[in-house]
């Protein structure tokens, strides 16, 4: 896992700190204990305080499950933590600007503001790469095609 470094003086916060704020959030909110939220969420007390703090970054089915006992927008929740993870992996990459350091693109935006981050760019780079797989597999199939099609046109008794 990696670990949360908070950023520092008036640098825009990145998606995973607004996560961790958010989850900070909603347990003081709540007024419940690692304990308690550890109970109904089935988790370990010591991992709520992990993620809660920003020493670790919580899955995704412990951000459903907190927004369920806290009755919170589990949507907005969701989305700030796909683009965390999004920030956190070198999948985030795909999208970056030219000499951007890995998993940058669009990390240190709000939801939906980073476009090499969001999940929309993010599905169409993946049709992009889908399409663009399927055609050259299909260019491939056809070069081998005509090439058995030439040999056997070449080869004694083939036909010409």
């Amino acid at each position: 896992m990696m670990d949360h470094v908070p950023l520092s003086g008036g640098a825009p916060k990145g998606p995973a700190d607004r996560l961790c704020e958010e989850l900070q959030s909603l347990k003081s909110s709540s007024g419940l204990t690692y304990a308690r939220i550890s109970e109904r969420t089935h988790y370990a007390k010591s991992s709520w305080e992990r993620w809660v703090n920003g020493k670790q970054f919580p899955p995704r089915d412990a951000v459903e499950r907190i927004a369920a006992v806290c009755q919170a927008d589990e949507r907005r929740l969701l989305e700030l933590w796909t683009l965390a993870e999004a920030c956190r992996t070198p999948a985030a990459v795909l999208g970056a600007a030219p000499g951007a350091a890995p998993g940058a693109a669009g990390c240190g935006a709000a939801p939906g503001e980073g476009d090499a981050a969001s999940p929309d760019r993010r599905q169409a780079v993946r049709l992009l790469l889908t399409v663009l797989a399927l055609a050259l597999t299909a260019g491939l199939a056809r070069s081998v095609a005509l090439r058995r099609e030439l040999r056997r046109d070449t080869l004694p008794g083939g036909g010409v």
